[in-house]
């Protein structure tokens, strides 16, 4: 795997543990504000069959991160566009192992041809924008295999998934990356990158409508 491939798996396990202890960036949408969410539980019966949950999962990446004591689940979406020196925005979900618990975060991921230190990412539609502020530390570098600079950063979403859902339903969604000497790059968000949402979205449902011994179940055998 090329740096920038082993460079996001440790940023995301970092910043897992992160969010199970409130430390991430934050993110404010505008005009209007989001309300205060706090991170879904798997239910309690079994809506979901075990063999419906694993269809569900099965088209992700998933893996265990034994410090957080949990399950990372990503979108196969995304070490593509990274091997492309791509710019994204693609959502994890994390299952905690010792209580029902859902989280969901979003990884923004810009590439370029000059360093860029995030400061701040702009998401917007054609009825609304969302503002991420990014925190000081420069977690990006230079990859030499992809001959291009990268910038990372992971925001907590909680449960409030209903601006993801309007990207989906958007004729289009851009992001434009601010580094903190003001320069700017824009993304448009590709049409993988929304199914990628489209499809965190979908799992994150399904586990919800799941109990925890049969997640349990599934995602251990789906663990690489």
């Amino acid at each position: 795997m090329k740096l920038t491939g082993l460079f996001k798996r440790g940023a995301a396990c970092l910043c897992t543990a992160a969010i199970l202890m409130g430390g991430v960036s934050a993110f404010a949408l505008s005009p209007a504000a989001v309300d205060t969410a706090t991170p879904a539980e798997i239910s309690v019966t079994n809506a979901v069959s075990e063999a419906q949950l694993r269809s569900a999962l099965s088209k992700f990446t998933v893996t265990y991160d034994s410090e957080a004591e949990g399950w990372q689940i990503d979108s196969p979406y995304e070490d593509a566009s990274m091997e492309k020196a791509s710019c994204g925005l693609y959502p994890y979900l994390f299952v905690t192992n010792d209580d029902p618990t859902v989280y969901i975060s979003l990884g923004m991921t810009y590439f370029g041809n000059k360093k860029l230190d995030m400061k701040s990412v702009r998401v917007e539609t054609e009825d609304n924008y969302y503002d991420f502020t990014c925190d000081d530390q420069f977690t990006g570098g230079y990859d030499n295999d992809l001959k291009s600079w990268f910038d990372y950063e992971l925001f907590d979403m909680d449960d409030s998934t209903s601006w993801l859902n309007e990207w989906l339903a958007a004729k289009s969604v851009t992001a434009t990356f601010t580094g903190k000497d003001g320069s700017t790059k824009t993304y448009t968000l590709t049409k993988d990158n929304l199914q990628a949402i489209r499809d965190i979205l979908n799992a994150y449902d399904t586990l919800l409508g799941s109990d925890v011994s049969t997640a349990r179940v599934v995602l251990r055998s789906l663990v690489k």
